[in-house]
């Protein structure tokens, strides 16, 4: 890095977007973005959180970057820097500080941020970085994005849907459900995912002879592009109640009636967040042939507050 003093600014609506996506994609963060894509990625047009972006520059030239999203009261923090660069951990120390002067502002107490990893990984060079600058590990377990081509899937012939019907069941009620079940990872990631009532939001039940409801299946239909009418799903997940003790059979049969109620739907492609706490659910969708593994990742956290200063 130059001997000159980095400069760390929020992101204007008249910069240079141009360099910027040449810098993204020289670094290996995104190849495919235009101009205009980053800078909607920094002032997006509709998005569910306030969003905040910075910038460091050496002479003039951009260094790193950084985006924050206030959630609640808390911030979730995107970064991009060269982690191998030792010089750079004074200027993520510094980007540290906006957010957290920016989080403070608001009454908040922490910085999150999900760091990717190769499946099964335990540590690499970004997750060593993050722990230097006082980050900690929040997830007790990775989650996994896995994707199944439903062109590929097919229903059995004889499958018996009985009892796995649509079901009104409102947000709050499932995140309760979720909750009250023990599944606190499938709760937030749900909380998150499903933040208001939609006609795109599907939400499924599979429920004993007592009415008593044993399992819960939800999905958004979206459209894969907004030019076509290709749809997908996306943000499913299965969540079986562990006061049931239901069968592999069983379980099996739940998620093929929700797949087929996907294939009604002409939906082409589906989605899925989980995490590993939950092994009876992965190995059961990766039989199903979510094999595609999308990307798996671990949730950081670090305190901020009276005293916040980086390490």
């Amino acid at each position: 890095m130059s001997n000159s003093k980095p400069i760390i600014r929020e992101v204007r609506q008249d910069d240079d977007f141009e360099q910027m996506a040449s810098w993204l994609k020289a670094n290996g963060r995104s190849a495919a973005l235009h101009a205009d894509q980053v800078r909607t990625m920094f002032f997006p047009k509709t998005w569910p959180f306030p969003r905040k972006s910075y910038v460091t520059e050496v002479e003039s030239k951009i260094v790193a970057m950084m985006l924050l999203d206030l959630r609640d009261r808390h911030g979730v923090i995107t970064c991009t820097i060269q982690e191998a660069d030792v010089d750079h951990l004074e200027v993520l120390n510094g980007m540290l500080e906006k957010c957290a002067d920016d989080i403070i502002e608001r009454g908040g107490t922490y910085l999150a941020y999900f760091a990717q990893t190769e499946f099964g990984q335990l540590q690499n060079r970004e997750l060593y970085l993050l722990e230097r600058l006082g980050f900690r590990t929040a997830d007790e377990y990775m989650r996994v994005s896995a994707r199944l081509s439903m062109d590929e899937w097919e229903a059995p012939e004889e499958l018996d849907t009985a009892s796995i019907c649509v079901d009104i069941l409102s947000l709050e009620e499932v995140h309760r459900i979720l909750t009250d079940d023990g599944n606190a990872p499938n709760a937030i990631i749900f909380q998150h995912q499903f933040q208001t009532v939609e006609t795109s939001n599907v939400i499924l039940t599979l429920r004993n002879d007592q009415q008593e409801i044993t399992a819960i299946a939800y999905y958004k239909v979206k459209k894969v592009d907004p030019s076509s009418d290709v749809l997908s799903a996306t943000a499913f997940n299965l969540h079986f109640r562990p006061t049931f003790e239901l069968t592999k059979q069983e379980k099996r049969r739940f998620l093929q009636g929700v797949l087929h109620s996907m294939k009604q739907l002409d939906i082409r492609k589906v989605n899925s967040l989980m995490s590993m706490k939950h092994v009876d659910v992965f190995t059961l969708m990766v039989r199903e042939g979510f094999d595609e593994i999308r990307s798996s990742f671990f949730a950081l956290t670090k305190a901020i507050g009276s005293g916040h200063e980086t390490v």
